[in-house]
């Protein structure tokens, strides 16, 4: 298969998934559906970054993949306010205006969708490919399952921690979240004008380090404004990560390789991401501290972007040697 019929197919199976949300199913079902569009959205994930990279010239390449991944962003900011107003009429109203919307949005993302040939087809039986022991690799590789664990408190307990725990309510945690999807929208935009001046391992590494600190600044105080900046550069800015990731990653493998390893880091993100979710789930009902969650969420992002950084630094080493 193709890579828009790929696309298109994904799409057309995440737009199901959503509009047959809307009416009551079986918990096995919902769950079955929910997985389905967790998948759909992996392989846009996949995909659609190569493409871009393979046909736009490399000077305006950052700006480009910024773009896209602005759409990410997008939908967070529609999640905290578009769809609390469809809900109003049900759930089932709710998913119903989610189909709708993902369906324009599909067909928009078809039309303007640049062709791109293939890429070049591994070859069966051959050695493995270099760039998967590549320290570059695997240090990016690293810093980014780093960050898919290092943010999930600010996803899974963020809102609650400042509604409940801190005591603003709900309605300051709600606008605290828009805050970050709005930043997630702006993030991988800026993100992208910087790469395509500095190169993408710069950005990358300010990002890293803005996520790491953001993800201590609950552990360390409870002023308000300090609490929607750290939402802002820990959850906010992660969009921006998956951009300069992916832009990263081509740098280090080349562009032929740069699907399959983009493949790589894309589930290796989601696996960590799922199972990081159940350790701070059981850690907070164990020790019911979101502080140390916070606390052991930025231990981990920085020991990402020190390994990040140790194997870059190793692979300049070795490209130095006569």
């Amino acid at each position: 298969m193709g890579v828009r019929p790929a696309i298109a197919l994904s799409a057309a199976l995440a737009i199901m998934s959503f509009a047959f949300s809307a009416v009551p199913l079986p918990a096995w079902l919902f769950i079955a559906l929910r997985a389905l569009s967790g998948a759909t959205g992996g392989v846009l994930m996949i995909v659609i970054p190569p493409v871009i990279a393979n046909v736009v010239a490399p000077s305006h390449r950052g700006r480009a993949g910024g773009l896209a991944f602005a759409g990410i962003g997008t939908g967070f900011v529609l999640s905290g306010t578009a769809v609390p107003v469809f809900a109003s009429a049900g759930p089932g109203a709710a998913w119903l205006a989610l189909a709708a919307c993902l369906a324009l949005a599909s067909v928009v993302m078809l039309a303007l969708l640049p062709r791109s040939p293939p890429p070049e087809a591994a070859r069966p039986g051959g050695a493995a490919p270099a760039w998967r022991r590549d320290p570059a690799f695997l240090g990016l590789a690293a810093a980014y399952c780093g960050s898919a664990i290092g943010y999930i408190p600010h996803t899974l307990f963020f809102v609650d921690h400042v509604a409940r725990d801190l005591g603003y309510g709900l309605a300051i945690g709600g606008w605290i979240w828009v805050g970050a999807g709005v930043t997630a929208v702006l993030a991988p935009m800026v993100a992208g004008l910087a790469a395509d001046r500095f190169g993408y391992a710069p950005v990358l590494r300010v990002i890293l380090a803005l996520m790491t600190v953001g993800a201590f600044i609950p552990a360390l105080t409870h002023n308000l404004a300090l609490l929607a900046l750290s939402a802002m550069m820990t959850a906010g800015v992660m969009v921006g990560l998956g951009f300069s990731t992916a832009g990263r990653t081509r740098e280090i493998v080349g562009a032929e390789a740069h699907t399959a390893a983009w493949a790589a880091q894309t589930v290796a993100f989601a696996i960590m991401q799922a199972g990081a979710a159940y350790g701070f789930t059981a850690l907070l009902a164990a020790t019911g501290s979101h502080r140390l969650a916070f606390v052991l969420a930025g231990i981990i992002m920085a020991g990402g972007l020190g390994l990040e950084l140790a194997t870059a630094r190793m692979r300049r080493t070795h490209a130095d040697r006569p």
